[in-house]
């Protein structure tokens, strides 16, 4: 799968035009998409639909540019089936835990509801809460778990530790011969599987990002905001914060 900044340049050269082209008609910054194509800069979802409208991108090319920013792999024919047919929707409720969301917890009630394709079985959300499965889930993202559904080694499931009650969002390894779950944030330890002690709710299957703009530098977020004609002020403005051993 290509990524963003790839995507962003082969759609920007197949209308023909220069980067300072496509950030005039975007309003963004003149080096905007050059850092964005090079990789030096995470777009936002503010800058992302600015060089979507900047560029006019047709249905299928914005489906695209939508998968590349959040990373999903595209099948061969996802984007031919999704044009043909509307996607099928259905609404599934969110839990603060996994505890309520199995029904460990009596009388639990949903905190929220999402909508997302339809699917065949159970399914609820889980509300994310800590870090340490970034940088694949952040806090507050919901992960969709499709429940008593097998996790096989590598995939991410939803896990429960009964005695504690704590929810875990973990991936499925095993490390001599001892199954553990995995943090793929590698400064939190693994966790072995002992006995019944932890149990299995779930695959995760999807997940509905929460607060992307919380994950770049917020300078960027107001930096989106300036008109285009106070750019150059702002640049100027950047730069008498710059220690002069760093301009050099």
């Amino acid at each position: 799968m290509d990524s963003l900044n790839i995507v962003v340049k082969k759609l920007r050269e197949s209308r023909g035009i220069t980067q300072i082209q496509l950030a005039d008609r975007a309003g963004v910054g003149s080096g905007t998409i050059g850092e964005i194509e090079s990789g030096k800069r995470r777009c936002t979802i503010k800058t992302l639909d600015k060089i979507a409208k900047a560029l006019e991108l047709t249905k299928e090319e914005k489906i695209k540019l939508d998968n590349a920013f959040m990373g999903r792999e595209i099948k061969k024919d996802y984007i031919t089936e999704q044009l043909k047919d509307p996607i099928k929707m259905m609404v599934i409720p969110v839990y603060s835990s996994v505890a309520a969301g199995m029904g460990y917890i009596p009388d639990a009630e949903p905190i929220d509801f999402i909508t997302i394709p339809e699917t065949s079985g159970e399914c609820v959300g889980i509300k994310v809460q800590g870090d340490s499965m970034e940088p694949t889930f952040y806090t507050n993202d919901i992960v969709v778990l499709k429940k008593d559904v097998e996790v096989g080694l590598g995939e991410i499931g939803v896990f429960l530790n009964k005695a504690s009650g704590e929810s875990l969002v973990k991936r499925l390894k095993k490390k001599n011969g001892i199954f553990v779950l995995e943090s793929d944030n590698h400064i939190f330890r693994d966790i072995e599987i002992k006995s019944d002690e932890i149990c299995c709710c779930g695959k995760v299957i999807n997940v509905v990002k929460k607060d992307l703009k919380k994950r770049v530098n917020p300078l960027q977020d107001l930096l989106d905001d300036i008109p285009a004609d106070k750019l150059a002020l702002a640049e100027k403005l950047l730069k008498t914060l710059i220690p002069d051993e760093d301009k050099k």
